[in-house]
């Protein structure tokens, strides 16, 4: 009986540590892996090869997933120390200017940091100009150490709305991306199983390095799906990997 694929399949990528946990790429999209080699054809006096042999070959492949996942990320590309924290931005806060000072400090929790300025606007919409001191009518001033900021005594009593970047320890996941040096790069298992009718095809993978991530892939009324591209090589055995299916 014939056998057949249908769907996404499942990608696992397992890196290459002492103690290694498994990374499966979340809400498959598509996987595509490729074998190919080159070709030197012998040709005489006739308009036809008379011999033809493989030279080098690769293996190539893409994953697309939607899972937004900071450990997979870090296992098959960045290879950083992971840390706790998130940075996260504010857009247009409505904030009412004090009266005493002309000032706005947008307040902070337990474990928040204000990070960096991201802009502000009056209550008509208008974007204000940052400068250095003594601010002018449409004009501030910003503390980034505490991000405290000043205005004209025109806008005392009065909403403006200020954007921001702040960071966080209270959840999440961050990396700070080095300029690592050249050839350094994660190593990781690949392991793809297709099904389709209670048979199953599985590719075992067991070296590969990432050679790009799409990181950010944003459209309108969509969803954005992170894209990876890897190539496989031989593993300290020699060995590329394995293939199996049901016929």
């Amino acid at each position: 009986m014939a056998q057949y694929m249908f769907g996404a399949g499942m990608m696992i990528a397992i890196p290459k540590k002492e103690i290694a946990t498994p990374r499966i790429l979340g809400t498959m999209q598509e996987v595509s892996i490729e074998f190919s080699g080159s070709t030197k054809e012998l040709f005489g006096q006739n308009q036809f090869s008379a011999a033809a042999a493989r030279g080098q070959q690769k293996i190539t492949g893409k994953a697309k997933m939607a899972k937004i996942d900071m450990n997979t990320y870090n296992d098959l590309y960045f290879n950083e120390e992971m840390q706790v924290g998130q940075n996260l931005a504010v857009f247009n806060k409505e904030c009412v200017v004090e009266n005493t000072g002309a000032t706005v400090t947008p307040a902070f929790g337990s474990g928040e940091t204000y990070i960096e300025n991201l802009g502000v606007t009056n209550y008509a919409g208008e974007t204000l100009e940052r400068v250095k001191d003594t601010p002018k009518v449409n004009e501030y001033t910003v503390d980034e150490k505490t991000g405290k900021y000043t205005f004209n005594d025109a806008l005392k009593k009065k909403p403006v709305y200020i954007s921001y970047l702040y960071q966080t320890t209270a959840g999440g996941k961050r990396i700070v991306i080095n300029n690592a040096l050249m050839g350094e790069a994660p190593t990781f298992k690949g392991i793809f199983n297709g099904r389709f009718a209670g048979k199953q095809m599985t590719l075992i993978l067991n070296a590969c390095t990432s050679s790009k991530l799409s990181l950010i892939s944003t459209k309108l009324e969509d969803f954005s799906i992170p894209e990876f591209d890897f190539a496989a090589m031989a593993d300290d055995a020699n060995r590329v990997g394995e293939l199996s299916t049901a016929e």
